[in-house]
C-alpha cells in the first residue's frame, strides 16, 4: 500500500510540474520584448532622387525636415539621447512660426503653438527610464513635421 502512495505522489508531481512548466514555456515565446538598443538605434537617412520629394531624417540632429512643405522642427534643448534627473522637463524648440506643436509622450500628449518667431516651449513629465518624445507640428498651410528625440530620466547617482 505505500508503494501505491509513494508511486501516486511520484507521478502526480510528475505530471504536474510537466504541465506546469509547458504552460510557462509556451507563454514565454508568446511574449515580444523590445531591446533598449532597438529604442536608440539610429534612424537610417532615406534620400530619393526625385526632386519633388526628399525627406531626410536624422536621429541624432533631432531634426526633420520636408522640402516639399518646407516645415522644419529643430528641438533646441533638451539634446537628443540625454539623461536627465528631474521628471519634469521643458522642451524648446522652433518650428514654422504660429505652427500647432503636439508632444506626445507614453505618459501624455501636450499642446502648444509657436510664436510669431516659431519658438516653442512646453513642460513634460517624463516617466522612469527610457522616454521616446514624438514632435510633430501643422502650419497654417497644413504643412506637417515630425521629429523623435529620447531622454531618460534616471535618479541614479552618476
Amino acid at each position: 500500500m505505500i508503494k501505491e502512495l509513494l508511486l501516486a505522489i511520484a507521478l502526480g508531481a510528475f505530471l504536474g510540474f510537466g504541465i506546469t512548466g509547458g504552460f510557462f514555456a509556451l507563454n514565454k515565446n508568446k511574449t515580444t520584448t523590445v531591446a533598449y538598443s532597438e529604442l536608440i538605434s539610429p534612424t537610417p537617412i532615406q534620400e530619393q532622387s526625385n526632386t519633388t520629394t526628399n525627406n531626410t531624417i536624422n536621429a541624432t540632429d533631432s531634426t526633420l525636415k520636408n522640402t516639399t512643405s518646407n516645415s522644419l522642427i529643430t528641438i533646441t534643448s533638451p539634446e537628443n539621447q540625454s539623461v536627465v534627473t528631474n521628471s519634469k522637463v521643458t522642451i524648446n524648440g522652433s518650428v514654422t512660426p504660429k505652427s500647432i506643436v503636439i508632444i506626445s509622450t507614453t505618459r501624455k500628449d501636450y499642446n502648444t503653438i509657436a510664436n510669431d518667431n516659431g519658438e516653442f516651449s512646453q513642460d513634460i513629465e517624463l516617466d522612469s527610464g527610457a522616454n521616446l518624445i514624438n514632435i510633430s507640428s501643422v502650419d497654417s498651410q497644413d504643412n506637417q513635421a515630425e521629429t523623435k528625440i529620447l531622454i531618460t530620466y534616471s535618479t541614479a547617482k552618476i
